[in-house]
């Protein structure tokens, strides 16, 4: 019994010694293919880096290291001063290859959840409570009727409510919902809108007069007009 014991130890030694001299044949192989191969410089990312940063604002959240040419990506670079000017695209995750193709210029960078701004327009920003943002269910990418509403006083011969410059098929760019838990919260909401019908749409948001109104999706492009329409009088 004493030998079978001796004999079973021996065999898992010889195993175990097996087993470490190819692991280092394999390692030494392995060390051998490389020295065999070209090296090249590349940026790789050593901390996280979010959508919209600057290239210049890198820092030390990257780092130059060398690579196998073979495993180089396309696109790869060794010098922030190539992205000088432009900004990430998307985040950045540690150990991925700095690309110049994940930068772009800042003015056409779009955050997530956001939709581009057609040519000619510009975007105004509107701070509205939920039942005037279409009951909180507007998304970016939706076309609303921007409905612009005032109270009339007896003095100018009209009472009640006066709804005017009715805008039809405006763009919503990206939407920034309240805090979670928070009911009462508003909701900020960018429109792309023309830049004569800005200046409306930012005095009716300052008398806190913009109501937003679902309209057809899938439209190419955005038209703009305007109707009055009176509700109410004092005969």
């Amino acid at each position: 019994m004493h030998r079978r014991h001796l004999a079973a130890i021996a065999a898992a030694l010889l195993a175990v010694l097996g087993a470490v001299v190819i692991l280092n044949y394999v390692s030494g192989a392995d060390a051998r293919a490389q020295a065999g191969e070209d090296l090249v410089p590349v940026l790789v990312v050593t901390g996280d880096v979010a959508a919209g940063t600057k290239a210049d604002a890198l820092g030390d959240r990257v780092a130059v290291e060398q690579v196998p040419a073979r495993l180089a990506a396309p696109g790869s670079t060794d010098d922030l001063a190539d992205l000088s000017g432009k900004v990430t695209d998307a985040a950045l995750l540690p150990g991925e290859q700095v690309l110049t193709g994940r930068f772009v210029d800042p003015a056409v960078f779009r955050p997530a959840g956001s939709v581009a701004v057609p040519a000619g327009q510009v975007e105004v920003s509107v701070s509205l409570e939920a039942q005037r943002a279409v009951g909180g269910t507007v998304k970016a990418g939706d076309l609303v009727g921007v409905q612009l509403t005032a109270q009339q006083s007896a003095a100018t011969g009209l009472t009640g409510l006066r709804v005017s410059d009715v805008l039809h098929s405006v763009l919503v760019t990206r939407v920034a919902a309240p805090a979670a838990g928070d009911p009462a919260g508003a909701y900020l909401v960018t429109l792309a809108v023309s830049p004569k019908d800005a200046s409306t749409v930012i005095l009716g948001a300052t008398a806190g007069a913009v109501w937003l109104s679902m309209e057809q999706t899938g439209a190419t492009t955005a038209t703009t007009t305007a109707t009055t329409v009176t509700l109410g009088d004092d005969k």
